[in-house]
């Protein structure tokens, strides 16, 4: 381990509840970069004709929904067509890379973490203006808006959001009843609840872990939300990822696995999680708000939390910012104005069916009034998390161009070595410390700094 000094700055959480604790942009002086030309709607031509839409986290929840909305889209859009493709998230990032390498690209993009990696390689239309022409800005959450612009090195929008999602531990609240146990309300809690519901030998286990494919949300989540380090990167750009508290927190989160979790969980990705906690085998897991529809649907929302991270013992929570999901226009595209009325269409009038159905908060702020988002147990825990002034949020570099690389090629594996014994959690750390000040420093470089 580096020994590297350390902050723990605490980031205030918004006091409005359905700001759910976006913060804006927390990367290095995005503003300072070249600014790129905002695209001009005006040479786009007439909104007719078809729309190829990708869809990059299909499955046989959300390509339904797609399809409703599609067809509800195109009933009040005659002249236009929308062709759906569904990319299964797990394969989905190669599949658009392998796309932009032979131009055979979509026009619209469902977008999430990987916003940077598209903008570095000029894949995405910058639409600040037609965002502010059409009322979308008028009629969208602001800080999702301003998050998405501190993803871009010249504070442009790239990506219009839809919903965003936080990071959530879910557990079963019907094991606990029926255990005569109480609903954990610290780490502590949490882990020794996790020690009594697990009895391997009846095929149920105290935790679902996520070992393979998309194991960096859950792993920067749990360790941030346990050691309480409030920033990702210091004001002099070293990473907290091996602050002693982290190291720490990451020990305990690892413990998790084998212990009170099946050794199969090595490889587990997010279906195999979800069927796990789903199907009565793991009384806990930990998961986006993605999943949340799949529990209620399995299991009832009675028997089901969803909670944000557990307070320290001076009721500080920690979590990391939601990650936002957006439509995104590709530069590409000979379609933008058929694209960009799908895109209107989609954060406006279809966002609160569409965010419902995936159990989301909406970025339209009318359908952030909507009675479905009030009466949902997990949404409600969110926008207390957001009110509390003790909340602070974790920014995860995302606006960092490797972002996602580094963390499904490289720290993926890496993990799953931990997990085995192959790899001490200190060098984890570390290494991927010095990962991502390198990948900050090339940034800041990019940026212009």
């Amino acid at each position: 381990m580096t020994n590297r000094p350390r902050g723990r700055a605490v980031l205030a959480a918004p006091a409005t509840a359905l700001l759910i604790g976006l913060t804006g942009c927390m990367g290095p002086s995005a503003s300072q970069a070249p600014a790129a030309e905002a695209a001009d709607a005006s040479d786009w031509g007439e909104p007719t004709g078809t729309v190829e839409f990708w869809d990059t986290n299909a499955n046989a929840t959300l390509t339904p929904v797609w399809e409703g909305l599609i067809a509800d889209f195109e009933a009040e859009h005659p002249e236009i067509d929308v062709e759906y493709v569904g990319l299964p998230n797990s394969s989905a990032l190669q599949k658009v890379d392998n796309a932009l390498a032979s131009g055979a690209v979509p026009d619209v993009l469902l977008v999430g973490n990987d916003v940077a990696n598209l903008i570095a390689q000029n894949a995405l239309t910058r639409v600040d203006e037609v965002f502010e022409s059409s009322g979308l800005a008028d009629a969208s959450d602001p800080t999702m808006v301003d998050s998405e612009r501190g993803n871009a090195p010249d504070d442009g929008l790239y990506k219009v959001p839809l919903t965003s999602l936080s990071d959530v531990i879910w557990y079963r609240t019907d094991w606990l009843a029926q255990a005569g146990l109480s609903e954990p309300t610290s780490y502590d809690e949490f882990f020794e609840r996790t020690q009594q519901l697990n009895a391997p030998d009846e095929n149920r286990f105290g935790y679902a872990f996520r070992g393979g494919p998309g194991s960096m949300p859950p792993m920067f989540a749990m360790t941030y939300g346990m050691s309480g380090v409030g920033e990702f990167f210091t004001e002099d750009g070293q990473a907290t990822l091996d602050d002693p508290a982290n190291v720490e927190a990451f020990k305990r989160y690892v413990s998790l696995y084998g212990s009170v979790s099946a050794e199969a969980d090595l490889t587990n990705d997010y279906p195999k999680i979800v069927a796990a906690f789903d199907g009565g085998s793991a009384w806990a897991t930990h998961h986006n708000l993605g999943s949340y529809q799949d529990h209620v649907k399995a299991l009832g929302a009675q028997n089901v939390a969803g909670v944000q991270p557990f307070p320290d013992e001076d009721g500080v929570v920690t979590a990391t910012t939601p990650a936002i999901s957006g439509l995104g226009l590709m530069a590409e595209s000979d379609a933008k104005a058929a694209a960009w009325e799908f895109i209107e269409y989609m954060t406006t009038t279809g966002n609160s069916s569409y965010a419902e159905a995936v159990g989301q908060v909406p970025a339209s702020l009318e359908a952030q009034e909507a009675p479905w988002l009030q009466d949902s147990q997990p949404l409600r825990e969110i926008v207390e998390t957001a009110e509390d002034p003790k909340t602070q949020y974790v920014q995860l570099p995302i606006y960092l161009p490797d972002y996602a690389s580094i963390c499904k090629t490289e720290m993926e594996p890496d993990l799953q070595a931990v997990l085995t014994g192959a790899m001490a959690p200190e060098a984890f750390l570390t290494k991927y410390a010095e990962r991502f000040e390198q990948a900050l420093a090339e940034y800041e470089q990019y940026a212009g700094r």
